[in-house]
């Protein structure tokens, strides 16, 4: 037939006959040999596709059913019936045939190969559990007997659940990683552990679980300690872990200095924490006392006054005034100089005045009574005039401790003032103060209570204004504000000597010729003074 004279459906009959002649597994010889061939190779069975033959004849691309795994894919005779793109007749239905399985060697079928009574042979690819379908999508049929089937994952056979499976391999895991297990169980009982152990010292410092309003009555002793007021403390039950709240106390920074003697009535639902703050406060029985100290008294003075009265021991207060760093509080000491050289370092600085101590009072404590009056009244009027007159403060103190003993009074303590700064500032022409108050000073305080004679030298070298240029050391005396204002206000005069008679007298001179006559007429003065006396 003439190709330009063919129609479609001539080429569909023809189609229809080549796949009727391959339908006999005797007339395809090819197709066993090439099997075969690639069975001997290794070579994979190739994977024969067969496209919608409707698709040939139509101009647009025609839908197809799904194929299902589950299902055999049919084959392109027995494909439903359908019209193709020039309505062409309807396929005739063809004669279903039985294909027979060829002659199988050793009882089984040649690799990736698979047969079915109805469809002949099957070619698929060949797998791990027997081969995947690669043929029209189909299942393997290695291991599943009937065409369509699906294969399931076979059970565990024997192992009910598969509970005994499970629990050999978590105990299998345990035994694995023992040391791993062993070694996460002491850290969680030591961490449970400390955590207790912190929640209770906790306890101590705040009192968090604590509701107990039993008062306990504890005694604090004077010169006592942090140290030592926490082991009173674990002594009357109200704390359990002293050494924890000291340590909190030593990372609180709590001053063993401050605390006050006396009796105190606590209770445990306070805390570390609140009763120390309750130590440093006045105990509410205490008995107070008050003392009034004069200007021009000295730190021995004052001392030996408090202990008479009971507010503290004078040892204890000597060594506060040399153990305390009071500098860190009173910016007035802090650039105090030559501390080490004074007799009483705060000497000058126990500003006198009346106050209300505590019998048995911490000696820091009373030392912080006097220091916090003195900054009182050390006003900034006062530092502005210090400054003006290029004198620190500590230079005031000692320039008025010598006025308060010099001057017979207030009204003298100007004039004296203004002798004392006209020498100061020419110590070229008079080197030195050569005031007695010094020498004073040195025989009835420090010879009484040094007695090494080479420290008693170096004192007097240090205090005595007659070896000593410009002011001593350190203030003879604590001063008043009077003679701290004369130090500040000096009289405006040309004096540079002055004396008194016995009836506190004051003679000024400009030179040495006037104060050689003031001198004879101090002694006539006072020849006179003890005849009225006598008489």
């Amino acid at each position: 037939m003439d190709d330009n004279k063919r129609t479609p459906d001539d080429s569909y009959k023809d189609l229809l006959d080549i796949y009727a002649r391959e339908e006999d597994e005797q007339k395809r010889p090819e197709l066993k040999n090439m099997v075969e061939r690639n069975r001997k190779s290794g070579k994979k069975p190739f994977k024969l596709e067969i496209k919608d033959l409707d698709s040939e004849f139509t101009d647009a691309p025609q839908k197809r059913p799904p194929v299902r795994r589950d299902m055999p894919v049919h084959h392109s005779t027995d494909a439903p019936e359908r019209h193709n793109a020039h309505n062409a007749h309807k396929r005739p239905p063809e004669k279903h045939k039985i294909h027979k399985r060829p002659p199988e060697k050793n009882g089984t079928a040649p690799r990736g190969i698979s047969y079915d009574d109805e469809f002949g042979p099957i070619i698929t690819r060949g797998g791990r559990n027997g081969g995947n379908a690669a043929s029209f999508g189909t299942a393997s049929y290695e291991q599943a007997s009937e065409q369509g089937a699906v294969r399931k994952r076979p059970p565990i056979k024997g192992i009910k659940g598969n509970e005994k499976e499970i629990a050999v391999r978590i105990a299998a895991y345990f035994v694995r990683n023992k040391k791993t297990w062993i070694t996460i169980a002491v850290c969680v009982v030591c961490a449970i552990c400390l955590s207790s152990y912190l929640i209770s010292c906790m306890n101590d410092v705040l009192a968090i679980r604590r509701d107990s309003e039993n008062v306990i009555s504890v005694t604090i002793p004077a010169e006592t300690n942090t140290s030592d007021v926490i082991n009173i403390l674990k002594d009357n039950g109200l704390i359990k872990h002293k050494h924890f709240c000291k340590m909190f106390a030593k990372i609180m920074n709590y001053r063993d200095d401050n605390y006050m003697s006396g009796i105190y009535y606590i209770t445990k639902s306070m805390g570390v924490e609140k009763m120390l703050s309750t130590f440093k406060s006045p105990p509410s029985t205490g008995e107070t006392v008050r003392l009034s100290f004069p200007e021009g008294y000295t730190a021995d003075q004052i001392v030996e006054k408090l202990e008479k009265y009971e507010v503290c021991s004078a040892d204890a207060i000597y060594k506060a005034m040399r153990e305390v760093d009071f500098s860190s509080e009173y910016t007035f000491i802090k650039n105090e100089p030559n501390k080490e050289q004074r007799y009483r370092s705060l000497e000058g600085y126990l500003y006198p005045d009346t106050y209300d101590f505590y019998k048995g009072e911490n000696a820091s404590s009373v030392i912080r009574t006097f220091l916090n009056n003195f900054q009182k009244k050390w006003t900034d009027d006062y530092q502005k005039k210090a400054d003006a007159l290029n004198m620190s403060v500590d230079d005031i103190i000692k320039l008025a401790s010598i006025i308060e003993k010099e001057a017979a009074d207030a009204t003298q303590m100007p004039l004296v003032s203004s002798v004392l700064h006209n020498r100061l500032n020419k110590p070229g022409l008079y080197p030195s103060l050569q005031c007695d108050s010094t020498a004073d000073y040195i025989n009835d305080y420090i010879a009484k209570n040094v007695t090494n004679a080479t420290e008693l030298a170096a004192y007097t070298s240090r205090y005595s204004t007659y070896k000593c240029e410009g002011l001593p050391v350190g203030a003879i005396c604590n001063p008043g504000n009077d003679s701290i204002n004369a130090a500040l206000n000096p009289a405006k005069t040309d004096y540079y000597f002055f004396a008194h008679d016995t009836n506190k007298k004051i003679y000024l001179a400009k030179n040495d010729s006037e104060r050689q006559a003031n001198n004879i007429a101090i002694l006539q003065a006072n020849q006179k003074a003890a005849k009225s006396a006598s008489q």
